[in-house]
Formats: structure tokens, sequence, C-alpha cells
């Protein structure tokens, strides 16, 4: 006696990342800036990203130093990110008269750390790479010790409840600097 078979359809999710990411495609997808005075909406480009659309600000008010802000989804309960990677790249303007500073800071848990680039954002895309961990040179700032090395329980206190992710923008000292973000990833592994 023949068998009855039943097949059933496969269905394939699309499968996306399952951490924040911020491409630019299409708008801002709610970024901002601050530290720049009335400047407070970042210009969001269609070509010339890396490789379609992206972000950039322009210094809008000198002697203050500006910062990408990350929008809602980024922020929260981000414990999972832990031992993951914050990725973006940045491009800016001018490679003279170079300042270093905060590169990136987060808040959260009552805790703010900061961590700094190794080198400043070239002419063209530059990819920078975050390890999301105690030992990979984060250090507290104002006012939890600022300088002190990040310990792993106060790292992950902060990810849980992140208020604030702010990634720099002004590099140049002198007016009317200019940077761009793009391929943001909070969390890849």
């Amino acid at each position: 006696m023949p068998r009855a078979f039943l097949v059933f359809p496969l269905v394939l999710a699309a499968c996306g990342p399952t951490y924040p990411t911020s491409l630019f495609e299409s708008d801002d997808e709610g970024w901002t800036l601050a530290g720049n005075g009335d400047s407070t909406r970042p210009e969001l480009m269609r070509e010339g990203g890396n490789p379609a659309g992206h972000l950039c600000g322009q210094d809008a008010k000198d002697g203050d130093t500006w910062y990408f802000v990350a929008p809602q989804k980024y922020l929260g309960d981000q414990s999972e990110r832990y031992g993951r990677r914050l990725t973006f790249d940045l491009k800016q303007g001018s490679i003279f008269n170079q300042i270093k500073g905060r590169d990136v800071v987060m808040q959260g848990g009552g805790l703010a750390i900061t961590t700094s680039f190794r080198f400043t954002p070239g002419l063209d895309w530059t990819p920078y790479s975050l390890r999301l961990d105690d030992a990979s040179g984060w250090v507290y700032d104002e006012p939890t010790g600022m300088g002190a090395a990040v310990t792993e329980a106060d790292f992950r206190s902060l990810l849980k409840s992140v208020t604030t992710l702010r990634i720099r923008g002004e590099f140049y000292d002198g007016p009317s600097d200019r940077a761009c973000l793009d391929n943001v990833y909070f969390g890849r592994d």
C-alpha cells in the first residue's frame, strides 16, 4: 500500500542583525548632534558614504567639541553587547591641527565611560572597532574618577541601562570643521 507524505513549505524569515544598526541609506535614523550650538540635526548625504548614504555634521560653534548622538534604539538594556564590538566609519574634512579627546562616550547606570582612538579619522572613510569590555581601554569619565580603568562589574551595569552613546565628530581645531559617520553597529561579534 503506498504511503502518503505531507509536504510542509519551508518558510525562511529574513534575518538581519539582532543589534542596533544604522546605515543611513534613506534617513538620519534619529541621530542628532550635541555640543554644536543650535545645530542639532546632522545632514543626510545620499551618496558618497561607505557605500551609499551617510550623515555629516559641521562645526557651528567654535570652542566646543561636537558629537553624533545615537537614537533610542541604542539605549536601554544593552547587556547582551558586553564583550562584543561597537563598529563604525568616520571621515573628516581636514587632517591638520588635530585635537585628541574623548572619542566615544557612554552613560548609564549612574556611570560615564569614554575611550580614545589611537588615530583620528582620515579624509577617506576610516573604520573603527571598539570592544565593549573592561579590558579594551575604556576609562571612567567625569565625574566618576576620570581616567581610571573601568571594572567589568561597572561596564556590565552601564550596559544594562544605557542612557547616552556619543561618537565624536570634531577633530580639527578650527572653525567650520566637518565630519561624517556611517555603518554603525552596536554589538557585532
